[in-house]
């Protein structure tokens, strides 16, 4: 059976070692990360995603306002005022940084010194829609490379927090993948439609691992999916077409905390990639050959 390390999709107001709430009197904690133990870009990152879940909380209670890119791809006012803040913290802090975002800045040198990946919203449609899948994704990269990612999911109040040489960590406590073993014991996340997989070639494919597998799910959120990999929720997550900023910090995360993370021919993912998968690396080839006819 799966390790459940952080209540992350049973229960969000959970420990991620013991699965049981945390509460006192009724009024549910969550976890922070020790402050003493932590790298000045860790403080960086966790305080620009959560004082931007703020200023996303604030916006949602004025009043979204929806800008249609294209039919199923939207934007909101809450997604360009925490980019906005995001980009401003960012040039403020470390001016000599690129920025790669999803909405105003989306052209950046891939291989620069020091670029930073956010995406302000990642699953605006789930937060459209009030469904509380979604979150804040924050990278640092250095030559193509990252060194290091932050994810903050704020209605399910968990910090992601993953830096080179270090193990991923939820609210300061070290997560790992599941142990999961067999692949008809597997639950996967995707995060794409199925008529998009289908005009890529891999609906059957997709079937064939459903009906292997135990579960597999449409989520909505890159993000969420990526960090349900990285504590052990879920056992491996579908990507069939992203953006850098989808997966910069998820994919980081999933590999510090023992996962793999490849694109459908097995080789290493970079910020290029557009369809991969992350998983606990148990069945990784195995998933791989279902995707590739093998």
């Amino acid at each position: 059976m799966p390790n459940r390390p952080c209540g992350h999709f049973i229960n969000p107001f959970s420990s991620p070692q013991s699965g049981r709430p945390l509460a006192v009197s009724g009024v549910f904690l969550f976890l922070a990360s020790d402050e003493s133990t932590m790298s000045s870009m860790q403080r960086f990152m966790e305080s620009c995603v959560r004082s931007a879940a703020a200023i996303i909380a604030r916006k949602r209670k004025e009043g979204l306002s929806i800008t249609r890119k294209s039919r199923n791809d939207w934007a909101t006012s809450a997604d360009y005022a925490s980019e906005k803040y995001v980009v401003g913290r960012i040039r403020k802090e470390y001016p000599d940084s690129l920025v790669l975002s999803e909405e105003k800045y989306a052209q950046s040198d891939l291989s620069a010194d020091s670029l930073f990946v956010l995406d302000p919203i990642d699953g605006t449609h789930n937060f459209v829609r009030g469904i509380p899948l979604y979150g804040i994704s924050l990278a640092h990269y250095s030559g193509g490379r990252p060194t290091a990612g932050c994810i903050y999911l704020p209605i399910l109040g968990q910090m992601f927090y993953a830096e080179k040489g270090r193990p991923a960590t939820l609210g300061g406590r070290r997560i790992s993948v599941s142990r999961t073993g067999k692949l008809e014991e597997f639950f996967l996340f995707s995060d794409s439609r199925l008529h998009m997989v289908e005009e890529k070639g891999y609906l059957g494919a997709v079937i064939d691992i459903e009906r292997i597998s135990q579960h597999t799910r449409f989520v909505g959120s890159a993000v969420y999916e990526l960090t349900s990999v990285a504590c052990g929720v879920v056992d491996a997550n579908l990507e069939f077409k992203s953006k850098p900023y989808d997966f910069a910090a998820g994919s980081f995360i999933v590999e510090n905390a023992g996962g793999k993370v490849t694109d459908f021919e097995g080789k290493p993912w970079n910020l290029s990639t557009t369809a991969f998968l992350a998983s606990n690396g148990r069945q990784h080839k195995r998933i791989l050959d279902l995707l590739n006819g093998r």
